[in-house]
Protein backbone atom coordinates (compact mmCIF):
# COMPACT_ATOMS: atom_id res chain seq x y z
CA UNK A 1 0.00 0.00 0.00
CA UNK A 2 1.74 3.59 -0.95
CA UNK A 3 1.67 6.03 1.29
CA UNK A 4 -0.79 9.15 0.08
CA UNK A 5 0.26 12.45 0.72
CA UNK A 6 -3.09 13.39 1.89
CA UNK A 7 -2.48 11.15 4.77
CA UNK A 8 0.46 13.42 6.12
CA UNK A 9 2.31 12.54 9.03
CA UNK A 10 2.15 14.79 12.31
CA UNK A 11 5.99 15.39 13.34
CA UNK A 12 5.40 13.37 16.35
CA UNK A 13 3.84 10.78 14.55
CA UNK A 14 7.07 10.77 12.20
CA UNK A 15 9.48 11.09 14.97
CA UNK A 16 7.81 8.24 16.42
CA UNK A 17 7.70 6.33 13.25
CA UNK A 18 11.42 6.87 12.75
CA UNK A 19 12.86 6.12 16.10
CA UNK A 20 10.94 2.93 15.74
CA UNK A 21 12.99 2.12 12.46
CA UNK A 22 16.46 3.45 13.28
CA UNK A 23 15.96 0.98 16.32
CA UNK A 24 14.29 -1.97 14.21
CA UNK A 25 11.20 -2.02 16.57
CA UNK A 26 10.34 -0.69 19.73
CA UNK A 27 7.62 -0.82 22.48
CA UNK A 28 5.49 2.53 22.84
CA UNK A 29 7.48 2.65 26.66
CA UNK A 30 10.57 2.86 24.87
CA UNK A 31 8.73 5.87 22.27
CA UNK A 32 7.77 7.55 25.24
CA UNK A 33 11.12 7.80 27.17
CA UNK A 34 12.75 9.01 24.06
CA UNK A 35 9.81 12.21 23.88
CA UNK A 36 10.04 12.27 27.70
CA UNK A 37 14.11 13.08 27.68
CA UNK A 38 14.25 15.35 24.54
CA UNK A 39 15.18 18.34 26.18
CA UNK A 40 13.23 20.23 23.70
CA UNK A 41 9.46 21.03 25.66
CA UNK A 42 7.69 20.14 22.19
CA UNK A 43 9.06 16.42 22.34
CA UNK A 44 8.94 15.79 26.04
CA UNK A 45 5.34 17.55 26.83
CA UNK A 46 4.04 15.15 24.55
CA UNK A 47 5.24 11.65 26.18
CA UNK A 48 2.37 11.26 27.41
CA UNK A 49 0.50 11.62 23.47
CA UNK A 50 2.42 8.20 22.56
CA UNK A 51 0.12 5.37 23.39
CA UNK A 52 -2.74 6.16 21.75
CA UNK A 53 -0.54 7.66 18.97
CA UNK A 54 0.39 4.21 18.64
CA UNK A 55 -3.53 2.74 18.57
CA UNK A 56 -3.90 5.39 15.39
CA UNK A 57 -0.60 4.14 13.23
CA UNK A 58 -1.55 0.87 13.86
CA UNK A 59 -5.40 1.22 12.27
CA UNK A 60 -3.67 3.17 9.79
CA UNK A 61 -1.47 0.27 8.87
CA UNK A 62 1.68 2.11 9.51
CA UNK A 63 3.07 -0.11 12.46
CA UNK A 64 2.32 -3.63 13.62
CA UNK A 65 2.81 -5.01 16.61
CA UNK A 66 4.31 -8.32 18.31
CA UNK A 67 3.33 -9.42 21.73
CA UNK A 68 6.12 -10.29 23.77
CA UNK A 69 6.61 -11.23 27.69
CA UNK A 70 9.79 -9.74 29.36
CA UNK A 71 9.14 -11.63 33.02
CA UNK A 72 5.84 -11.00 33.96
CA UNK A 73 5.31 -8.13 32.06
CA UNK A 74 3.98 -7.92 28.82
CA UNK A 75 4.68 -5.67 26.21
CA UNK A 76 3.91 -5.28 22.43
CA UNK A 77 7.15 -4.39 20.21
CA UNK A 78 5.97 -2.44 16.99
CA UNK A 79 7.98 -2.68 13.51
CA UNK A 80 6.93 -0.67 10.64
CA UNK A 81 4.54 -2.07 7.59
CA UNK A 82 5.58 -1.02 4.01
CA UNK A 83 3.23 1.93 4.26
CA UNK A 84 4.84 2.80 7.40
CA UNK A 85 8.61 3.06 5.61
CA UNK A 86 6.56 5.00 2.59
CA UNK A 87 5.06 7.11 5.43
CA UNK A 88 8.15 7.55 7.07
CA UNK A 89 10.21 8.60 3.79
CA UNK A 90 7.33 11.16 2.90
CA UNK A 91 7.78 12.78 5.97
CA UNK A 92 11.69 12.98 6.08
CA UNK A 93 11.77 14.25 2.68
CA UNK A 94 9.34 16.76 3.24
CA UNK A 95 11.22 20.09 2.79
CA UNK A 96 8.71 22.20 2.82
CA UNK A 97 7.25 21.30 6.40
CA UNK A 98 10.94 20.91 7.85
CA UNK A 99 11.93 24.59 6.26
CA UNK A 100 8.78 26.17 7.98
CA UNK A 101 8.95 28.58 10.76
CA UNK A 102 7.28 25.83 13.29
CA UNK A 103 6.05 27.00 16.96
CA UNK A 104 8.69 29.03 18.94
CA UNK A 105 8.06 29.87 21.86
CA UNK A 106 10.51 32.66 22.20
CA UNK A 107 9.48 33.71 18.89
CA UNK A 108 5.97 34.40 19.76
CA UNK A 109 7.26 36.33 22.80
CA UNK A 110 9.51 38.52 20.84
CA UNK A 111 6.52 39.93 18.49
CA UNK A 112 4.87 41.59 21.53
CA UNK A 113 8.04 42.61 23.04
CA UNK A 114 6.43 45.59 22.28
CA UNK A 115 4.07 45.21 25.20
CA UNK A 116 6.69 45.20 28.00
CA UNK A 117 8.60 47.89 29.67
CA UNK A 118 11.93 48.58 28.42
CA UNK A 119 12.80 47.43 31.66
CA UNK A 120 11.07 44.15 31.42
CA UNK A 121 11.99 43.50 28.24
CA UNK A 122 16.10 44.27 28.95
CA UNK A 123 15.16 41.67 32.02
CA UNK A 124 13.34 38.98 30.11
CA UNK A 125 15.84 39.05 27.03
CA UNK A 126 18.86 38.74 29.92
CA UNK A 127 17.29 36.17 31.74
CA UNK A 128 16.29 33.94 28.40
CA UNK A 129 19.98 34.64 27.10
CA UNK A 130 21.19 32.80 31.10
CA UNK A 131 18.19 30.07 30.46
CA UNK A 132 19.53 29.23 26.85
CA UNK A 133 23.26 29.26 28.26
CA UNK A 134 22.12 26.78 31.38
CA UNK A 135 20.26 24.53 29.21
CA UNK A 136 23.43 24.38 26.68
CA UNK A 137 25.42 22.95 29.95
CA UNK A 138 22.65 20.27 30.74
CA UNK A 139 23.26 16.30 29.42
CA UNK A 140 21.25 15.99 26.08
CA UNK A 141 21.51 12.89 23.70
CA UNK A 142 23.72 10.85 25.68
CA UNK A 143 25.40 8.17 23.12
CA UNK A 144 24.54 10.45 19.89
CA UNK A 145 27.26 12.67 18.64
CA UNK A 146 25.28 13.75 15.71
CA UNK A 147 22.65 14.76 17.84
CA UNK A 148 24.92 16.26 20.54
CA UNK A 149 26.40 18.39 17.67
CA UNK A 150 23.01 19.38 16.42
CA UNK A 151 22.11 20.67 19.67
CA UNK A 152 25.04 23.12 20.45
CA UNK A 153 24.74 24.80 16.79
CA UNK A 154 20.97 25.57 17.73
CA UNK A 155 21.66 26.74 21.31
CA UNK A 156 24.50 28.83 19.56
CA UNK A 157 22.11 30.51 17.10
CA UNK A 158 19.71 30.88 19.67
CA UNK A 159 21.96 32.78 21.80
CA UNK A 160 23.39 34.82 18.84
CA UNK A 161 19.71 35.23 17.55
CA UNK A 162 19.20 37.05 21.16
CA UNK A 163 22.33 39.11 21.01
CA UNK A 164 20.93 40.36 17.54
CA UNK A 165 17.45 41.30 19.37
CA UNK A 166 19.39 42.92 21.85
CA UNK A 167 21.51 45.21 19.61
CA UNK A 168 18.77 46.51 17.78
CA UNK A 169 16.89 47.36 20.95
CA UNK A 170 20.01 49.37 22.19
CA UNK A 171 20.43 50.81 18.20
CA UNK A 172 16.63 52.03 18.47
CA UNK A 173 16.90 53.43 22.29
CA UNK A 174 19.80 56.09 20.58
CA UNK A 175 17.86 57.46 17.95
CA UNK A 176 14.11 57.57 19.69
CA UNK A 177 12.59 60.44 21.81
CA UNK A 178 13.49 59.72 25.38
CA UNK A 179 10.36 58.03 26.92
CA UNK A 180 9.64 57.48 30.56
CA UNK A 181 10.49 54.54 31.93
CA UNK A 182 6.85 53.51 32.50
CA UNK A 183 6.18 54.05 28.93
CA UNK A 184 5.43 51.29 26.25
CA UNK A 185 8.15 50.76 23.59
CA UNK A 186 6.65 50.88 19.87
CA UNK A 187 7.76 49.04 16.89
Amino acid sequence: MKFQQSEALSDLEGAALALIEQTDGATSYFVATQFAGSPADHWSGSAGAVYPMMIRLEKRNLIKGIDGKTGKRVHTVWHLTAAGRDALMAWLTDANRASGMGFDPLRTRLAHLNLMTEAQQDEFLETVTSMIRERALAPSFEGKPWLQKVQATWVAARLHWVMLVQAEKRALRKIKPKQNDGSMVGN
